[in-house]
């Protein structure tokens, strides 16, 4: 049987993979969690235990990469991306976030890459109905909740209101639901740092919104720069084949993965406009390249994709082992 078949139809495939992901953690060890302000919002505000190099950091970043590759195990069960019983959408993040050994620590980008997670649920659901308002106040609470530990994800508003657009659930309640979810998070913080007299910190929220530090591509490391590459490659290439294919799908869950594409697109052009921002961007953008990736290795079948799969399962494993012998 084809590689590449066995790991979409093996039914112990995820089992198998997360187990080598546990330990390839161990073996790894924990990446020193070094954040930039500009970036982290209120990332400093946490435990010294969870922002800092030791075993609860470690272990609050195993277990959100585990809910993280569960809660993609349900996304595609509920709105069945795949168009065969597979579980590759789920191990394909799973091993790129293995490879990204610097990123086996509790970050501000793990907190965004589940809220931005479970705003896709929402976001999901919210396909052709008129009466969506409360799946985009969900949707959109998730992606201000982000903002408070990324500000830059306040320029993912477009890429989700375009995302209701295309869903055909873009109408008045949902932009109230809209505003009012995107708006909660931020007023709590607001009214809670002007009780306490701290308004400048939600004034320094508010300046690192538009604070853009442009350029910055030197500060990447070589595994940085190999894992950017790997994971934007794999994007591409699975985008691409779904352009071409998406025929095949059903008219609901072509638009779903228009809806991804565009997240994933608007993620690598972010991290290529603020690369300082890679620790918290690339997470997110694993995600889509997990969900593209996952469709490419499950729905095509073809000597070509068979030849990637195997390049590309080759590359992550070799990424891995470079990762944790530079690091």
């Amino acid at each position: 049987m084809k590689f590449q078949r066995r790991l979409a139809i093996s039914p112990t495939s995820l089992h198998s993979v997360s187990v080598i992901v546990v330990i390839a953690w161990v073996v790894a060890g924990s990446a020193s969690p070094v954040t930039r302000d500009s970036l982290a919002g209120l990332w400093h505000l946490l435990p010294g235990a969870v922002t800092h190099s030791g075993w609860v950091n470690q272990l609050l970043a195993i277990i959100t990469v585990i809910l993280s590759v569960y809660t993609l195990h349900e996304l595609n069960l509920s709105h069945v991306l795949l168009r065969i019983n597979s579980r590759t959408i789920s191990f394909t993040f799973a091993a790129l976030m293995t490879a990204s050994v610097f990123l086996h620590a509790f970050l501000p980008g793990f907190i965004v890459m589940f809220f931005v997670l479970i705003s896709l649920f929402f976001l999901f659901r919210a396909y052709h109905q008129d009466f969506s308002a409360g799946n985009s106040f969900v949707a959109f609470l998730c992606l201000g909740i982000s903002t408070l530990f990324c500000p830059k994800m306040i320029w993912m508003i477009p890429t989700y209101i375009l995302s209701f657009y295309l869903l055909r659930a873009l109408n008045p309640r949902s932009i109230s639901g809209a505003v009012l979810g995107l708006i909660t998070p931020l007023w709590l913080v607001g009214s809670i740092a002007y009780i306490l007299d701290e308004m400048v910190l939600f004034s320094g929220i508010l300046h690192q919104m538009v604070d853009f530090e442009w350029g910055g591509y030197a500060l990447h490391s070589t595994s940085q720069t190999m894992m950017i590459w790997l994971a934007f490659a794999i994007f591409l290439i699975g985008s691409v084949d779904f352009l071409l294919r998406n025929y095949l799908d059903k008219t609901r869950v072509r638009l779903l993965y228009y809806v991804v594409l565009l997240h994933g697109a608007s993620y690598f052009l972010l991290l290529l406009l603020q690369p300082i921002g890679i620790l918290t961007l690339l997470p997110v953008a694993i995600v889509f390249t997990g969900i593209m990736g996952g469709h490419y290795v499950s729905n095509d079948d073809t000597p070509l994709s068979n030849f990637l799969v195997c390049v590309f399962t080759i590359l992550i494993l070799v990424s891995y082992i470079l990762n944790t012998w530079i690091l």
